[in-house]
């Protein structure tokens, strides 16, 4: 059983949430199992992949944050058990983040943070083009990108430069890099589930900076 929370810092709502039941081989799919989220039903999800093989989860179309997740599992004999909790740090009203907007292909990139939760990951990935070329491949975007920057943030306030030379080469042109922002909390498991079930509270903030010549 894995339960994954998403929070990309989108006001009052949250991103997903997802519930998907294995017996450690394979999904279980079936419509009389009932999973609850703070007492309330999720919905029961399937799809067919390649060769007919199915997919399930159970997700939900209510997605206000709530202090804490308790999940509960109802089976076809109306037995309930719980499966797991977990209740994320609360963000700081007063946390914020400083990117600039645009940037300099032969400068410095400085960030900045205040008041926010740690320990916190910051990545870094730029979408690239070779050079004399105006068409962007694809398979150049984002976490398919070979240069990456990647640090543990331990610090509530405090500021990181991304330096000209992860920005330059000689064989490719920067069209815009993604800042990422990402905490993940780990949550409260009922014990006689497998070993290797889990909820997990994946929260993010990305922003994009787009590169500017001078």
């Amino acid at each position: 059983m894995n339960i994954y929370i998403k929070d990309e810092n989108k006001e009052e709502l949250l991103s997903e949430i997802k519930v998907n039941l294995t017996d450690g081989k394979k999904q279980i799919i079936n419509d009389k199992i009932k999973v609850l989220l703070n007492g309330k039903p999720l919905k029961l999800f399937v799809r067919t992949g390649n060769y007919y093989d199915k997919h399930s989860s159970y997700s939900t179309d209510d997605l206000l944050r709530n202090e804490s997740y308790y999940f509960e599992i109802i089976l076809p004999d109306s037995t309930k058990y719980p499966l797991a909790f977990l209740k994320p740090l609360k963000r700081s009203d007063s946390a914020q983040f400083y990117f600039p907007k645009v940037f300099y292909e032969n400068e410095n990139i400085r960030l900045a943070w205040k008041n926010i939760n740690i320990p916190t990951t910051l990545e870094v990935l730029k979408l690239v083009r070779p050079k004399n070329k105006k068409e962007i491949k694809k398979d150049t975007i984002g976490n398919y990108s070979a240069t990456k920057i990647k640090e543990i943030i331990n610090t509530k306030n405090g500021k990181y430069t991304i330096p000209k030379s992860f920005l330059k080469d000689s064989l490719t042109t920067v069209n815009y890099i993604k800042v990422r922002l990402n905490k993940q909390e780990i949550g409260l498991i009922n014990p006689k589930l497998m070993i290797n079930s889990s909820i997990t509270y994946d929260y993010t903030i990305e922003e994009r900076i787009d590169v500017k010549e001078k």
